[in-house]
């Protein structure tokens, strides 16, 4: 092999690793592609968008795991891509906060067998702060005492009666409104829509005795208080099993609780200090959603980014045009 090719070769292996290098410093510190796979947020982000996560919005988080395979995330051909003899300690530079609704992607805080950075990534929609009181009475939410509006993207079960069903469907063919999760109970007919979607089907209904009305769950009660960094509680047995297992992640080891009693270094303890912000999030398809209410309180730590733009997105192999290169709210 001649020089110059020999030359050619070294300067093109070059530019291959500058760019790869470039490429992983890029989405290591400031953006990333996620692959929308699930329907939790739908109407928001559909199966199939590839998302651009920002993850200066919050603060950029450094790298935990270290000895890791570049362009990798769990594993590769059924391994593990990474070693966790060498972890770094947690760390956040220039920290910012979260607004209420931002649409973020974050670590799964069950997740617990696997480095923060490595635990399994979940998309919802952040309602609810630090320090904030959520409320849930017979199915509806408020927040800090003012109900909750939520956003016209928001999923959920609607019903009808079966004979209104032919006049609806025409409504939704004419508006654009797909056909989710039909479903017959009897003389009843239930579908999945979001708020903008009920409200347009209601506006077109000519019957005035017809309509079509959100199933809601009123069985649902319960209050909580958002934990927030520095926040003292008293430990008691009327609220250990609500905070126990933040509390047990966050002293990694050191705490224990016997009999609703919380011991950390062997020291029972009385009154008790968050270190972390805490924050509540709820999917806009409340029906099939993996979020606070599974999860509990989501940690500032495990926040990756905020959900920013679809740069493309496909279904069942087809381009879908009218979602490329948008913006996500």
């Amino acid at each position: 092999m001649s020089s110059k090719k020999k030359n050619i070769y070294t300067y093109l292996g070059k530019v291959i690793l500058i760019t790869l290098l470039i490429v992983l410093f890029i989405r290591t510190f400031f953006v990333e592609s996620y692959t929308i796979s699930s329907s939790q947020m739908q109407t928001s982000l559909l199966e199939g968008d590839q998302v651009l996560i920002d993850k200066t919005s919050y603060g950029v988080r450094l790298p935990i795991t270290i000895l890791t395979i570049p362009f990798t995330f769990d594993k590769i051909f059924g391994v593990r891509s990474y070693l966790t003899s060498i972890e770094a300690p947690y760390k956040r530079i220039l920290e910012k906060n979260i607004e209420r609704n931002d649409i973020v992607l974050f670590n799964n805080p069950m997740d617990i067998g696997k480095p923060l950075d490595k635990r399994d990534l979940i998309v919802s929609r952040c309602i609810a702060m630090p320090g904030d009181t959520i409320s849930v009475e017979k199915g509806l939410l408020s927040l800090n005492g003012i109900n909750h509006i939520a956003p016209p993207d928001l999923m959920n079960e609607y019903s009808m009666h079966i004979l209104a069903l032919k006049d609806i469907q025409a409504i939704m063919e004419e508006h654009n409104i797909p056909i989710r999760s039909l479903k017959h109970r009897a003389d009843t007919i239930s579908i999945l829509l979001n708020k903008l979607e009920a409200f347009i089907i209601n506006e077109n209904i000519e019957d005035s005795t017809v309509s079509i009305c959100c199933k809601i769950d009123t069985t649902q009660n319960y209050h909580l208080i958002v934990p927030s960094k520095g926040k003292v509680i008293s430990v008691n047995s009327l609220n250990i099993n609500m905070y126990k297992q933040l509390i047990l992640q966050e002293q990694e080891g050191n705490a224990h609780v016997i009999n609703d009693k919380l011991y950390i270094g062997g020291k029972e303890q009385t009154t008790y200090t968050f270190q972390d912000d805490y924050y509540w999030m709820l999917s806009d398809n409340t029906n099939d959603a993996l979020d606070s209410r599974i999860l509990g309180f989501i940690p500032f730590k495990n926040i990756i980014g905020k959900v920013r733009f679809i740069w493309y997105s496909t279904h069942n192999g087809n381009l879908r045009k009218e979602r490329c290169l948008t913006s996500v709210n």
